[in-house]
């Protein structure tokens, strides 16, 4: 029996790299728990193999560590982001304190690492040798994926994220200026929580609430968050080129590209790993590439198009099998 560590509270890490593999996975025996600590020694032994996303589901490090080594049970921890911050980030200090010490310490004690990209897997090389690179993907059959093709008069410029991407969104800020003076291009923010940084957010893209070509999306769970995309005709996805980001997945290409929308997108790692000019328009100037795709349709239906064919690739059923051939071969040596 494979048993997958899930969080009550399933977050977009745990809902992408567990739960959605552990529901497309054939020919396993599954099970999950929200806590590795609190399964008892008798329940643990019936388990032939622990798979979990970062320290997200564990209390104890060295006491479970240590439990699974004392009844041979093998365990996979996914890593899908680095495990050291940029100083700007908002948690960087408690991360590089506390989370980033326990990463380390699983990663050291792992049966074998899966993650995103061969960029993080060179990170991971220092702890692990064993390690195996299962994409990010998408699960087509969640209708939250299902494209969504509009027939705005004028395309919606839209960005989709978490709180964490203040200085990405701050790369934005020159073209917002010059898109609010000119009035001509509508804008929209996607994933809005009433919070500081949202707030703040909000105020960037919408000109302190004065312009009126903007629209302000509200959040979703990790279900349903697919839906925001709905609105967008043109996802606007920027990325400070750093160490930490470099180490990012490309989900946000894959997350437009499922949903039909053409992407505006920085020059950088992870995205020019996978992704070219056909696929996506880069961005050495936000507002030029903007106003490049308002003007031109055509372009934009190219885009969408060719990005949409790309991420057929990263469908999770063939990426399953990666993670099918990995779990086949700890438990059974083949």
């Amino acid at each position: 029996m494979i048993l997958h560590l899930i969080p009550e509270n399933v977050d977009g890490c745990a809902y992408h790299r567990i739960q959605i593999p552990m529901h497309n996975l054939k020919g396993f025996d599954l099970a999950q728990s929200t806590v590795l600590d609190g399964i008892s020694d008798e329940d643990l032994k019936k388990v032939s193999l622990v798979i979990m996303n970062r320290d997200g589901c564990i209390s104890d490090i060295d006491k479970q560590i240590s439990r699974l080594k004392r009844f041979k049970i093998p365990f996979v921890v996914d890593v899908d982001d680095f495990w050291e911050l940029d100083k700007h980030h908002i948690i960087h200090k408690n991360y590089k304190e506390v989370v980033s010490y326990r990463i380390i310490k699983l990663l050291k004690a792992a049966t074998a690492v899966t993650t995103t990209h061969a960029r993080l897997a060179r990170k991971i090389d220092r702890y692990n040798k064993n390690i195996v690179i299962a994409p990010n993907a998408l699960d087509k059959a969640q209708s939250q994926w299902h494209e969504v093709y509009n027939d705005h008069p004028s395309p919606r410029f839209g960005w989709v994220g978490g709180i964490h991407h203040v200085e990405d969104i701050r790369l934005l800020l020159p073209s917002f200026a010059k898109i609010h003076m000119e009035d001509k291009i509508h804008l929209a923010l996607g994933g809005f929580t009433p919070n500081e940084v949202y707030m703040v957010f909000n105020s960037w893209f919408s000109n302190g609430g004065k312009y009126g070509k903007y629209k302000c999306i509200n959040s979703q769970d990790v279900y349903n968050y697919g839906n925001i995309y709905n609105s967008l005709d043109v996802c606007l996805v920027p990325l400070l080129d750093t160490k930490f980001n470099n180490c990012k997945s490309n989900l946000k290409l894959l997350e437009a590209g499922f949903k039909g929308k053409a992407a505006i997108v920085s020059r950088c790692a992870p995205y020019t790993d996978v992704f070219t000019d056909k696929d996506v328009l880069f961005a050495d100037d936000w507002y030029s590439a903007i106003n490049k795709l308002h003007e031109n349709p055509n372009m934009t239906i190219d885009l969408r198009d060719s990005l949409n064919e790309k991420v057929k690739d990263f469908e999770i059923k063939k990426v399953n099998i990666i993670r099918e051939q990995l779990y086949t071969t700890i438990l059974h040596g083949k």
